[in-house]
């Protein structure tokens, strides 16, 4: 799939395949899909939200404790 960049009217191609947010955004989906058609158990889904929590609390500290300004170091 590909954009118009406004700029230079150029078609710029778009990368959603490689795209770490499209990949969280589909997996959640495709979780949400099992567990309401009963693959995937009460229990298993509890389970499951416990580790992405812990996952998306990791990626706030370390979104916390990064420095933007500074692209060669942590």
């Amino acid at each position: 799939m590909t954009r118009l960049d406004t700029k230079n009217n150029e078609k710029k191609p778009q990368k959603r395949w490689q795209s770490p947010v499209f990949w969280a955004s589909l997996s959640a989906q495709a979780m949400s899909i099992l567990v309401l058609t009963g693959v995937i158990s009460d229990g298993e889904s509890e389970a499951l939200k416990g580790v992405a929590c812990a996952v998306l609390q990791g990626l706030v500290t370390f979104g916390i404790l990064n420095d933007p300004t500074n692209g060669a170091a942590f």
